[in-house]
């Protein structure tokens, strides 16, 4: 885990944080452990679809991918589906 994900952790366990965004998975490991609430970029894109602040999550993650963002297939895949894309 590199330091801006450990500072995350302290912050938010110091603050007593409702969410904290991570999409490593060291980061989200401790998180769990430590019974801090978590989301993930992809997380995020699915809420913003939801509010109706974007139109497709689909154009963004391929956006991301191809700036060099990796996320797993699956995890695409199953984002999109939930979006009813």
């Amino acid at each position: 885990m590199d330091d801006g994900e450990a500072e995350v952790l302290i912050l938010a366990n110091e603050q007593n944080a409702d969410l904290v965004i991570l999409d490593e998975i060291m980061g989200r490991r401790y998180a769990r452990q430590f019974d801090i609430n978590l989301t993930g970029t992809v997380g995020i894109l699915l809420k913003a679809k939801e509010k109706g602040l974007v139109k497709s999550i689909r154009e963004l993650l391929n956006e991301l991918t191809g700036k060099g963002t990796w996320l797993n297939p699956k995890l695409i895949s199953k984002a999109i589906e939930l979006a009813n894309e």
